[in-house]
């Protein structure tokens, strides 16, 4: 049969070779757009910002995997035309062409669907950490978060460590002491009762008015003038 004499050894030999570095330019797809979901959500705040992270890394990861993925498969599958033709001599009929295609997609998604999350997850997180480690290194130099420097407003922090956009860095104040504890006359007034300070006073003033027999001296040389003043009895 056509599909028994199809044999894409190019295809396998393909698949075995991709390495991480097979990778690069589908992770480095993934990565910038992670960056550029992060940069527009950071246009409103720390909060998008972290929004845009999580979701362009998902995103982006997940459409450059299966883009590689398309676009690998199309590759193996034009190479077995290819090989086919070169094998034959001639150009293929369409049966022959549909076998060759269905053989070779059957080889290059050989070993593959056990696995078949594995390879998104793991553009997601190399899309993350690509877009994380420098976005830290970036607010690290400014000193303040993406959604600070973007929106061009004050902050302290960092994202991904929790940092405050629109605000500025907050100072504990030095503690002063308060305008009752300057003195000791003023402490003894601040701890006495508004209401008992003219106790003493009223109670001291009230015993020298009711003692009997108590003439002040301004009031005895009065009583002697008009003692003598008085005419005698004729």
């Amino acid at each position: 049969m056509t599909t028994d004499s199809v044999k894409p050894d190019t295809v396998s030999d393909s698949a075995k070779r991709e390495t991480f570095r097979s990778h690069l330019p589908a992770i480095a797809a993934a990565t910038a757009g992670t960056v550029l979901a992060t940069v527009l959500g950071s246009l409103i705040g720390v909060a998008g910002t972290l929004v845009g992270i999580t979701i362009g890394s998902l995103l982006s990861g997940t459409i450059s995997w299966w883009t590689e993925r398309g676009l690998r498969r199309s590759a193996a599958v034009a190479t077995a035309r290819a090989e086919a033709i070169r094998a034959r001599g001639r150009p293929l009929h369409p049966d022959e062409d549909a076998a060759v295609a269905r053989v070779a997609a059957a080889w290059h998604d050989q070993g593959r669907r056990r696995r078949r999350w594995a390879g998104p997850a793991a553009f997601i997180v190399a899309a993350f950490i690509g877009c994380a480690l420098p976005l830290t290194l970036l607010e690290h130099a400014a000193g303040k978060p993406l959604s600070a420097v973007v929106q061009g407003e004050p902050g302290h922090g960092t994202t991904l460590g929790g940092g405050v956009s629109g605000a500025p860095a907050s100072h504990s104040p030095s503690p002063q002491p308060s305008a009752s504890a300057t003195g000791p006359g003023a402490t003894a007034a601040s701890s006495t009762p508004s209401g008992a300070s003219s106790s003493p006073a009223a109670s001291a003033t009230a015993p020298a008015a009711t003692t009997p027999g108590s003439i002040t001296p301004s009031a005895t040389p009065t009583v002697a003038a008009s003692a003598s003043a008085s005419p005698a009895p004729g």
